[in-house]
């Protein structure tokens, strides 16, 4: 009961910040704009005169069902937007928390230091999940207007909810490494700076570099790239690939779907039981 109450107290401060509103509205118009690039480019280039065959086939499979649903997921997924945004809010809301110094006063309340913790990385990450949801949504119903004006009907058929959710799913699944990883950083810190600095300095640049050119740098790093969490992403978001139609964007080898789920699960757990120790040695009397 105390661990759902102080949930429900840390849901009600992320939804009172227009930082999660904002970007809410700001994922979905990237999600939505990206969307609306291609289907112009597509239909400048009717006569196929600036666009290649190929490049055309695979402009509108993007565009329309059931294929457009894979695309618009993986826009938010580990290769998209969906880890640069989770790491803002994470960062932004527990580096402040030490900032406002709400953390003392949840603590004199006589509530655990683990569970505070737990309960505020759950909100955040549900936060980030209904972030995500929004712009899969806006992308669904962008991309289910364009299959109609291009092949005249939206064929509800071509819709598999449970794919499509199974997909959103483990999209959603491969995020939380990086939400947990932020939370480290911003309780080790106790800095927003530092916290979604050094989050974004590994995602975009320490692992995509790694993960995108693993194979140039050896057969050892390829090897060890694969059970970093980008690299195990990867393998587990092949189970979308194969269910929604894509194709993989990836040069990585791949490891088992299940391996993969189990390994980011303990890269999470690692990040957290981490946060744990530092926290509850932390001294908050100053």
């Amino acid at each position: 009961m105390m661990f759902w109450n102080v949930l429900l107290n840390e849901n009600s401060k992320i939804l009172n910040r227009k930082l999660f509103w904002v970007e809410i509205v700001l994922l979905v118009l990237i999600v939505v704009g990206l969307l609306l690039a291609l289907y112009i480019t597509v239909e400048t280039d009717r006569n196929g005169e600036g666009l290649l065959a190929g490049e055309r086939s695979m402009l509108l499979e993007t565009l329309t069902w059931p294929a457009a649903w894979g695309n618009v997921i993986r826009f938010v997924g580990w290769d998209g937007f969906g880890p640069i945004f989770l790491i803002i809010l994470v960062g932004a809301v527990a580096g402040q928390e030490y900032t406002w110094k709400t953390m003392n006063i949840s603590l004199t309340h006589g509530i655990p230091r683990p569970l505070l913790l737990i309960a505020k990385l759950t909100a955040l990450l549900a936060a980030g999940m209904i972030i995500v949801l929004a712009a899969v949504a806006a992308g669904g119903i962008t991309t289910g207007v364009f299959s109609t004006l291009i092949n005249g009907t939206l064929n509800l058929n071509q819709f598999d909810l449970l794919k499509v959710s199974m997909s959103f799913a483990r999209a959603v699944y491969t995020l939380l490494p990086y939400g947990c990883l932020t939370l480290l950083l911003a309780v080790a810190s106790r800095s927003t700076v530092l916290a979604i600095s050094g989050g974004l300095l590994y995602v975009v640049v320490l692992e995509s570099l790694i993960t995108s050119g693993a194979g140039m740098l050896g057969e050892r790093v390829a090897q060890w790239a694969l059970y970093l969490p980008g690299g195990l992403a990867n393998s587990l978001l092949a189970l979308n690939n194969a269910s929604l139609g894509m194709e993989s964007s990836s040069q990585l080898s791949m490891i088992a779907p299940l391996y993969a789920g189990v390994g980011i699960a303990v890269w999470s757990l690692l990040f957290l039981g981490l946060s744990l120790i530092i926290f509850q040695r932390q001294d908050f009397a100053n």
